[in-house]
């Protein structure tokens, strides 16, 4: 599988952001409401022009970053990816962010998925984790509902709070052997 190359689930279409994207990935990451969970503080629209710059050739790199569309409208919902990965702990950090009109639809749980094969399958890691804010409850229901667990946190954290959920290959595994 080539990373960059374009994907779908049910109800969304994955690609790599371009600068065509810059208005709304702008709005998402200085939006106050979208950066109350995250570890960065607002972007300014230089820093979301770098965002994108920085995602642009995933191939090789420990990091990616997808653009999640609505299928029936293109409407921009948010964007998933990896980041932190380690080969020689055979883990990786994944990360997502979902435009508020679009939360507690089921998105994560649609869009997760396809990720975490992308990382057990292409990153050849053991455990797949995500760091969140403890008060994220949606984004902890989510992920708990993969069968993620909570552990100590994987790599050093530079932000507080934070709190630190795993899955493992081998639970994903038999998930999907049921």
């Amino acid at each position: 599988m080539k990373l960059s190359n374009p994907f779908s689930t049910e109800r969304m279409n994955f690609r790599l952001l371009t600068m065509d994207d810059l208005e709304v990935v702008y709005r998402q990451f200085s939006d106050p409401d979208m950066c109350k969970y995250f570890s960065e503080p607002p972007v300014d629209l230089k820093e979301a022009k770098e965002i994108i710059e920085h995602y642009k050739d995933p191939e090789g790199k420990g990091f990616l970053r997808y653009g999640m569309f609505d299928k029936s409208t293109n409407a921009f919902i948010g964007t998933v990816g990896y980041h932190y990965w380690d080969p020689n702990r055979k883990q990786v950090e994944i990360g997502y962010d979902i435009w508020k009109d679009y939360w507690r639809q089921g998105y994560i749980s649609e869009a997760l998925p396809p990720l975490i094969k992308i990382c057990f399958n292409y990153l050849d890691v053991d455990f797949v984790y995500i760091l969140t804010h403890p008060e994220n409850h949606a984004s902890i229901k989510s992920v708990t509902k993969l069968g993620f667990i909570e552990c100590p946190p994987l790599r050093e954290i530079d932000v507080e709070p934070q709190i630190c959920l795993k899955l493992p290959r081998i639970e994903w595994n038999n998930r999907l052997s049921f």
